[in-house]
């Protein structure tokens, strides 16, 4: 099988899992869900260009949920009144508070990982000091062998537990990226300074970005004032942040950031792919726009797995325009971690249309014309 190289991060095609919505990409017994979605079912997991698990910690955390994988049919109205104060559908998206609920991740690779082999697995690990991203990153190197998993992504932008992470986060990546053998990926919210964040990224040698993590957001019951969530604030993804997330992206590139971006927020069809890539991002990633549906649409979950082969398919046949295949390659096996000068594209030109396609947004994603 051919792989994509995202300088570094291979991937079997451009169309990845976002962190937390298939859980740990496999069922620990028959009849029990493997994440939060049943729609999963009905998708063969290893046909994407790599699955990402939940967010990994050094010990087990409940968060704002439960560990609890054994709930009986007469334990499921409890189980209901938990997600609903850690998952809500909300206006256009989603809210969600779970807080790195998982369980360790040892657990995950005595449990999980040897039956997700094959996958194309990312594995996304969050802490709340460089010490413990320096021991997750070790744990990977010792339980997984180069080349086993695509990438590790360094979840250090996550609203819902409650942790200012800009004061770790250069400390996290002076000292944890250089001690991994695997790629890193650095996942990015556009609450914080994105562009200063990814230019730090690429000064310490992460390979690639993931934008955007989901946006702090509040909704409160208005007959009482309770918040939605347990946590009081959530984060809230889905169709409602997809025009922020291409924002991001598109200004990620005016800066001059060449790493490659994984985009994630709102992605549905083969159009919001597009839109994504002329903004500038290198693969896209389903999350909750896909994965998540009112109680009873989860009985249509055959044909949305049908429409989600189908988007994988697509995007595995996509040819890009010339514009956006220059931009890929600048971006491929050849991008410069700290890179110091930046391309025409970092000065603002725009690439000329192709095709009849219009010119690409963002002055990093156009101006990236091949040498």
């Amino acid at each position: 099988m051919a792989m994509i190289d995202l300088n570094g991060v291979r991937l079997r095609n451009r169309i990845v899992t976002s962190a937390s919505l298939l859980g740990y990409g496999a069922s620990k017994r028959k009849l029990i869900l493997y994440g939060l979605s049943p729609i999963a079912q009905w998708v063969p997991l290893e046909r994407f260009g790599a699955v990402t698990t939940r967010t990994l910690s050094v010990e087990p955390r409940e968060g704002h949920f439960s560990l609890r994988e054994d709930w009986s049919l007469r334990e499921f109205p409890q189980m209901l009144r938990l997600y609903g104060k850690a998952l809500r559908r909300v206006d256009a998206g989603w809210m969600n508070a779970f807080g790195w609920c998982n369980i360790g991740i040892e657990r995950y690779f005595d449990e999980y990982y040897p039956r997700t082999a094959n996958l194309n697995r990312i594995i996304s690990v969050g802490g709340f000091s460089a010490e413990e991203l320096c021991t997750l990153v070790e744990t990977v190197n010792r339980r997984a062998e180069p080349g086993d998993i695509a990438a590790i992504e360094f979840n250090v932008s996550c609203h819902n537990v409650n942790f200012s992470f800009e004061t770790i986060l250069e400390d996290v990546l002076r000292q944890a990226v250089p001690l991994s053998r695997h790629p890193i990926i650095l996942k990015i919210s556009p609450d914080e300074d994105y562009v200063e964040q990814a230019r730090l990224a690429q000064r310490h040698g992460i390979a690639a970005l993931t934008a955007i993590n989901a946006i702090k957001a509040l909704r409160l019951d208005p007959e009482t004032g309770e918040p939605f969530m347990k946590n009081r604030f959530g984060s809230i993804s889905g169709r409602a942040i997809k025009p922020i997330g291409l924002r991001v992206i598109a200004e990620l590139r005016d800066a001059g950031i060449t790493l490659p971006i994984i985009a994630t927020a709102g992605i549905r069809d083969f159009d919001d792919c597009r839109e994504y890539f002329w903004a500038g991002a290198d693969a896209v990633s389903l999350g909750s726009a896909v994965w998540l549906t009112r109680l009873p649409l989860y009985a249509l979950g055959p044909i949305e797995g049908l429409r989600i082969r189908r988007l994988i398919g697509r995007i595995a046949r996509y040819e890009a325009p010339a514009a956006i295949a220059a931009a890929w390659a600048e971006h491929g096996p050849a991008a410069a971690s700290g890179q110091a000068s930046v391309s025409s594209a970092g000065r603002g030109e725009a690439a000329p249309a192709a095709s009849g396609e219009p010119a690409m947004v963002g002055a990093g994603a156009g101006g990236s014309a091949a040498p």
